[in-house]
C-alpha cells in the first residue's frame, strides 16, 4: 500500500505589493537595466550585496505581460511602485545558489559568494526593487530590498563593444512580439568563429524539428554573439586541465563530473547584452558530454558530443520553461524537494487526483491512475511513478521523455509548459 500523503496548499501571493492590471508605458521605458549583485549564501543564509547596474536599448520582454505566469521557480524579483505599492513586474527564477545551498559544505555553514544579474524594463520612477526566496513550503520571504532611482548617476550607460561579432539565425519581427534567444560562444578562438555560427546554426535548426518549437518558429528571433577565447575548450578540474576561455565554463561544478556552469557571470552578461534577449545559451567548445540549465537564468551545452541535441534539449527544457528532471537519482531529491508539498515544476506533481494534476486537461480518457510503466502505456498521457529524482511518490505525464533518461523529445505536460512560456513572451 503506498503511503498517504497529505499535500500542502500554499497561497503564494505576493507579500509586499497589490497584484493589479498595469500598462507598461505608463512605468517603464523600452530600455533593459541590468542589476549585477553578489549573492552569498550557505544552507540556511542568504546575503546579497549590489555590484552595479547598467542600462542598455530596448526590452525584449513582451510589454503585455509584466507580471511571473507561474510561481515556479526557488527566487523571486520584484519591482513595486512606491507611491501606491503596486507590483509593477516579476520573474521567478532557479540559480546555482539554490544548488549550493543543498551541498555539504553549505550544511556546515560554509558561505560561498556567486554573481547574479536580474534584468527589468527600465522604470521611469523611482521603485522598490526586492528579491525574495522560497522556504520548504514554497512560501517567499525577502532577502533583499533596495530603492532604484533610474536617474542615478551610478547607472553605466556606456556603449557596446564593438569587438563583439553579432548574427542573426532566425528573425522574426520586433523583441517585445518575439521570443528572443542569443547564444554565446564560450571556448571558441578568434579562427573557430566559423565554427560556431556553424554549431549554433545546427542547434537551432534541430530546435525546430521539436514540438511545440517546430508549429511556433514563426514566434523566435534568435541571435549569435561570439567574443574570441584566448584558448579552446573549457576547464576540466578533475584532470587538472584549465583554459583560459570568456566566461570561465568548467566542469566539475560541486564534483559533478558533467555539470558544466559559468564562473563570471558578469563578462557572460555584457555579451549576451550585444542583443535584447529573453534568455541566453552558452555554447561550450568540446565534445566532452556536459551541461546545465537554469530558470530564467542561462542555459549551457557542449558543441560536439554525440549526444548533444539531447543535452541541449534537456538543458533548454531546464532554462527557458523551468522543466523538473524526471529521472531517478535519490541522493538529489531532499535537495529540491519535501515530502507532502507539490513541486512547483509544471511537469511533475504528486497529486494522484486528477482534478488537482497540472496536465489534467491532457489525460488520455478512462486512463488508469497511477499508469502501469510498461511499454504498452508509451504513449498515453496519466501519471507514471517516478520523477523529481525519486521512485516514489512523484509523477510525470508520460512514460518517456527528453527530461528523464529516454532522450526522446518532450512528453505532453513538457510540451504545454513551453508553449504556455512561448505564449507568455510573445504575442
Amino acid at each position: 500500500m503506498k503511503p498517504i500523503v497529505v499535500l500542502i496548499f500554499v497561497m503564494l501571493l505576493a507579500p509586499l505589493a497589490s497584484i493589479q492590471a498595469i500598462e507598461f508605458a505608463d512605468h517603464f521605458e523600452d530600455a533593459t537595466l541590468r542589476i549585477d549583485y553578489f549573492h552569498t549564501a550557505h544552507a540556511t543564509c542568504d546575503e546579497i550585496a549590489l555590484d552595479e547596474m547598467t542600462l542598455s536599448d530596448t526590452w525584449a520582454g513582451n510589454p503585455e505581460n509584466s507580471l511571473a505566469p507561474t510561481e515556479n521557480g526557488r527566487y523571486a524579483i520584484k519591482v513595486v511602485d512606491i507611491a501606491s505599492n503596486k507590483l509593477l513586474y516579476s520573474r521567478h527564477y532557479l540559480d546555482i545558489v539554490f544548488e549550493y545551498k543543498g551541498e555539504t559544505p553549505a550544511k556546515e555553514g560554509q558561505k560561498r559568494t556567486y554573481h547574479q544579474s536580474a534584468l527589468i524594463p527600465c522604470p521611469r520612477q523611482p521603485v522598490r526593487f526586492t528579491i525574495e526566496c522560497r522556504d520548504t513550503n514554497h512560501t517567499l520571504h525577502p532577502v533583499f530590498s533596495r530603492i532604484i532611482d533610474p536617474n542615478d548617476r551610478a547607472i553605466k550607460r556606456e556603449a557596446a563593444s564593438r569587438a563583439d561579432r553579432v548574427f542573426a539565425m532566425v528573425k522574426n519581427g520586433h523583441p517585445h512580439d518575439c521570443v528572443d534567444l542569443v547564444f554565446v560562444a564560450e571556448g571558441y578562438r578568434t579562427e573557430e568563429f566559423g565554427k560556431f555560427k556553424t554549431d549554433s546554426q545546427r542547434f537551432v535548426d534541430y530546435l525546430f524539428t521539436l514540438e511545440p518549437f517546430a508549429s511556433m518558429k514563426d514566434r523566435f528571433n534568435i541571435h549569435g554573439v561570439f567574443r574570441a577565447s584566448a584558448q579552446s575548450g573549457v576547464d576540466y578540474p578533475a584532470e587538472r586541465r584549465y583554459r583560459n576561455t570568456v566566461v570561465d565554463a568548467s566542469y566539475d561544478t560541486f564534483g559533478s563530473g558533467a555539470y558544466v556552469t559559468v564562473f563570471d557571470n558578469k563578462t557572460l552578461r555584457d555579451i549576451a547584452g550585444k542583443i535584447p534577449y529573453d534568455h541566453v545559451i552558452v555554447l561550450a567548445n568540446t565534445d566532452k558530454y556536459g551541461g546545465s540549465g537554469f530558470y530564467n537564468s542561462y542555459t549551457l551545452f557542449t558543441s560536439d558530443n554525440e549526444r548533444s541535441e539531447e543535452i541541449f534539449t534537456h538543458e533548454f527544457g531546464h532554462g527557458f520553461a523551468g522543466l523538473a528532471d524526471e529521472y531517478i537519482a535519490e541522493s538529489y531529491f531532499d535537495v529540491y524537494y519535501t515530502r507532502g508539498v507539490e513541486p512547483l515544476e509544471p511537469n511533475i506533481t504528486a497529486y494522484l487526483n486528477s482534478k488537482y494534476v497540472k496536465w489534467a486537461h491532457l489525460l488520455t480518457p478512462n486512463v488508469p491512475l497511477p499508469t502501469p510503466a510498461v511499454e504498452e502505456n508509451d504513449g498515453l498521457v496519466g501519471l507514471f511513478e517516478g520523477a523529481g529524482y525519486t521512485k516514489t511518490g512523484m509523477y510525470r505525464s508520460c512514460l518517456h521523455c527528453v527530461m528523464g533518461a529516454g532522450g526522446l523529445p518532450f512528453c505532453a505536460a513538457c510540451q504545454d509548459a513551453i508553449e504556455n512560456v512561448i505564449e507568455f513572451y510573445s504575442r
